[in-house]
């Protein structure tokens, strides 16, 4: 063994065990998003019914937990999916989550509530990618979220309104 190796396994030894499960979990959700950087663009066709940019001027966001790009909800014959742009970007995480609201987008970790319903985990943390919603109404959603659900952090938000 090098002394990387064995510095590392000292420190994840002296841990205490829910520290360690947390510091796996981490690294694996990380490890799971620089793969997903790498997979090609998923894109829907269909009606593009809102849309919105990703606020970078946002409290919540910082040099670590930041992302930026346009959101999109498409209507593909009674589904509505939530769509990431070509331009979408977001800082590596382990466990970041996209949400939805009927509410405006919140802007920093102090505004997260139940009023952000979960989508899914995050597909691909950059590029294009798309994500089945369960509600059909359109007026259901009118902002979106990204979440690390791990860390409680807030990542990005976009306000999704009528394209025109």
């Amino acid at each position: 063994m090098n002394k990387l190796n064995i510095l590392f396994l000292s420190v994840f030894l002296l841990l205490p065990i829910s520290a360690s499960a947390q510091l796996l979990d981490a690294i694996r959700g990380h490890a799971q998003d620089i793969k997903s950087r790498f997979e090609d663009n998923q894109k829907v066709e269909g009606e593009i019914l809102k849309r919105g940019q990703i606020d970078k001027n946002a409290k919540g966001q910082d040099l670590i937990h930041n992302s930026s790009g346009e959101w999109s909800l498409v209507k593909v014959g009674n589904q509505l999916f939530l769509q990431s742009s070509d331009d979408f970007k977001s800082s590596p995480g382990p466990d970041y989550h996209i949400y939805i609201s009927s509410k405006p987008a919140i802007k920093d970790n102090d505004e997260f509530s139940s009023q952000q319903i979960e989508v899914s985990r995050i597909k691909k943390p950059n590029g294009a990618a798309f994500y089945l919603l369960k509600t059909q109404n359109s007026e259901d959603i009118n902002s979106m979220l990204i979440w690390c659900k791990q860390f409680k952090e807030y990542i990005g938000s976009a306000d999704l309104r009528p394209a025109k």
